[in-house]
């Protein structure tokens, strides 16, 4: 398992993330670190994409506690595009402002780790192979999720079949749209767009 890299620091960072997050939300994110390391270690990624999905799935939720007003004001500093569909799902704004937190703290640069930061939530079409190993060790983390979710979730992972991890992609994201659409709360269109890039790719290659 990767303990420090030479991008960061993982146990500054640790130290750093404890002060800006909750105990639960704290082992959350621990959950998320040693999730993307596991999955990327089993699908066999260059030490320097581990690196990138260790960093990004301990660091995915720096933001996560911030107030609705507050991640506006960060979007304002920072000079983020805000557009209203943002505005109705301020839970989507948390993996902006937590990357731009992120470069700030840590003088990260590397595109690979914001963006898996940024589109942990709400996916994205066009995901690079660090993105999807965040999302998904966020969504099944052991330390704060469901046993019986990650179960249902991962049925799909195939550890000798890249493509496997396209499948869960699709899993998870179905699973969020339909729970989203069962509460009658708004789908941010990127998700829609990440479900359907999945599904056009998945039928492309045959494995739906």
């Amino acid at each position: 398992m990767i303990q420090t890299t030479s991008i960061l620091d993982l146990d500054k960072a640790k130290n750093w993330l404890s002060q800006h997050l909750s105990h639960e939300r704290f082992e959350h994110s621990i959950g998320a670190h040693e999730k993307a390391v596991e999955l990327a270690e089993k699908f066999h990624l260059p030490i320097e994409e581990r690196e990138r999905a260790a960093i990004a799935g301990l660091l995915h939720d720096s933001a996560k506690l911030m107030s609705p007003p507050d991640l506006l004001d960060y979007c304002e500093r920072y000079n983020l595009s805000i557009e209203d569909m943002d505005r109705k799902t301020p839970q989507t704004l948390h993996p902006f402002v937590g990357a731009e937190l992120v470069r700030e703290a840590f003088n990260v640069q590397d595109p690979d780790i914001l963006n898996a930061i940024r589109y942990h939530t709400t996916g994205r079409a066009g995901m690079s192979r660090v993105e999807k190993i965040v999302y998904i060790a966020d969504k099944i983390e052991g330390n704060t999720r469901n046993p019986l979710y990650i179960q249902k979730m991962t049925s799909s992972l195939d550890f000798r079949n890249g493509w496997s991890l396209d499948l869960t992609m699709l899993y998870i994201l179905d699973s969020t749209i339909q729970f989203l659409m069962e509460k009658h709360q708004v789908i941010h269109p990127r998700t829609i767009e990440a479900r359907n890039d999945f599904v056009s790719r998945l039928r492309a290659e045959k494995h739906l």
